[in-house]
């Protein structure tokens, strides 16, 4: 083996290093997560049965890449030891003085608007009529719940939201009032009555999933429908996630959303359905490797574990989506003549101006 071939593969092993350190940051901070709730719930630091199991599980793990059972001990150790650490380590949320009502926190998105407020030091009440939350305070009565509360998050599907929003309006509520929707249309209307009608009304989009870590590397848009001081409270109640907040328009943020939202979705949904007739089972290749069709079989499969009607809604709801569409057609002719044509340089510039587009150097 050349030194050449020992400098690449110790490149190789660094990356692996930072993609390992990653994970367990990731799963550090999964495991303060537990520690909060813990803490509200009044539990003992130590859980043997779950130490037992976090020892179980990597020992199968292991077992299956034969990797020692030593190694699993001491990673298993190790991981639970800086985990308790860590959940020692935290400080009871400062009681925010801030009662919340999350409407359809049952939901993904609802659960983690849970948690973060709860992380906050906020009094959490969940009104969903998919019936109570595990762990937090459940308020049956719509109208009771926004009477009481400070604040009112709405976390309901787009096709429910704009009737959510007029029965809270006409409660007439004294508290901030803002949504989650991931599309604008289907509750402008609303939003901008509410407004007129002095509601500190603000409409927020958390531009990730609820899963997304750290917190700090996602982005928040804040829209004005007619209360800047419903924006700057908004605002505040999220600066402490570290995550960026950025303003948008009302009137624009659905057309930028049917290309950063839809097209990247329709990308993946095209490309998933293609596979899917072609006439070749592509097997074990749909995993994690180097490969392009891996990467975004990866991408796909994740995509498609999110519920259909979701997914359907971010196309259907989107006035912009059929001119995303057009687009497409549109980009899809010019590579086939790319292709087709006997002189490469066409492909090529289309290489070119994608990549000078992303930032990196002409083709």
């Amino acid at each position: 083996m050349s030194e050449t071939e020992i400098a690449r593969l110790r490149e190789e092993i660094a990356q692996v290093d930072k993609e390992i350190v990653a994970l367990v940051a990731r799963r550090l901070h999964l495991a303060e997560q537990v520690g909060i709730e813990k803490q509200l719930l009044g539990l003992p630091l130590r859980d043997p049965d779950a130490e037992e199991r976090v020892y179980s599980r990597l020992l199968a793990a292991c077992v299956t890449s034969e990797i020692s059972e030593s190694f699993a001990e001491g990673l298993s150790k190790q991981l639970i030891d800086e985990s308790l650490r860590r959940q020692e380590a935290l400080q009871p949320p400062e009681p925010a003085g801030k009662r919340v009502l999350v409407v359809g926190g049952a939901g993904e998105m609802g659960r983690w608007l849970c948690r973060y407020l709860r992380s906050r030091g906020h009094a959490v009440i969940v009104n969903d009529i998919a019936g109570p939350l595990a762990g937090l305070p459940f308020e049956p009565d719509l109208a009771k719940g926004v009477a009481d509360a400070d604040i009112v998050a709405v976390s309901v599907p787009m096709t429910e939201a704009p009737k959510v929003l007029r029965a809270i309006a006409e409660m007439r509520p004294k508290a901030l009032v803002f949504d989650i929707c991931s599309l604008k249309s289907p509750v402008e209307r609303e939003l901008r009555d509410m407004g007129t009608s002095g509601v500190r009304i603000v409409s927020v989009h958390p531009m990730f999933g609820p899963n997304l870590f750290p917190l700090s590397s996602g982005n928040l848009t804040f829209s004005d429908c007619g209360s800047d001081v419903a924006v700057l409270e908004a605002k505040e109640l999220f600066r402490p996630s570290g995550a960026s907040l950025i303003d948008m328009s009302l009137d624009h943020h659905d057309e930028f959303m049917a290309f950063l939202l839809g097209l990247s979705h329709l990308t993946l949904l095209m490309f998933a359905r293609s596979v899917s007739k072609s006439p070749f089972d592509f097997g074990g290749l749909r995993r994690p490797a180097g490969t392009t069709f891996s990467r975004l079989s990866v991408a796909s499969m994740g995509l498609l574990e999110d519920p259909p009607a979701l997914l359907r809604d971010i196309q259907a709801l989107n006035p912009h989506t059929p001119f995303v569409h057009k687009r497409m057609r549109e980009v899809l002719d010019d590579w086939e003549r790319a292709t087709r044509d006997p002189d490469p340089s066409r492909f090529y510039d289309l290489v070119g101006h994608a990549r000078s587009y992303f930032g990196g150097a002409p083709a």
